[in-house]
């Protein structure tokens, strides 16, 4: 698994997240625009977009089970945080 941030500016992910074609935090559920880019966490899954908060729930040193979904919403369009 690889873990893709900018921990001092998230305003430079913005043309990855763009290139890469990551437009939400693919938490089912959530609209948020994505923090984070993670890849090669599963060989079925893409690209998972994942936002701040999402983000640091994972990442507390403890288990947590997430269910992705993928469609064509765009966070950055639909202009929510």
């Amino acid at each position: 698994m690889n873990i893709i941030r900018d921990e001092e500016n998230s305003l430079m992910m913005i043309p990855l997240f763009m290139d890469w074609h990551v437009h939400r935090c693919n938490v089912a559920g959530c609209k948020n625009k994505p923090t984070t880019i993670i890849s090669q966490l599963h060989e079925d899954l893409p690209l998972i977009g994942m936002c701040e908060e999402h983000f640091q729930n994972a990442n507390q040193g403890y288990p947590v089970t997430y269910t992705f979904e993928f469609d064509n919403y765009d966070a950055f369009k639909e202009g929510t945080s």
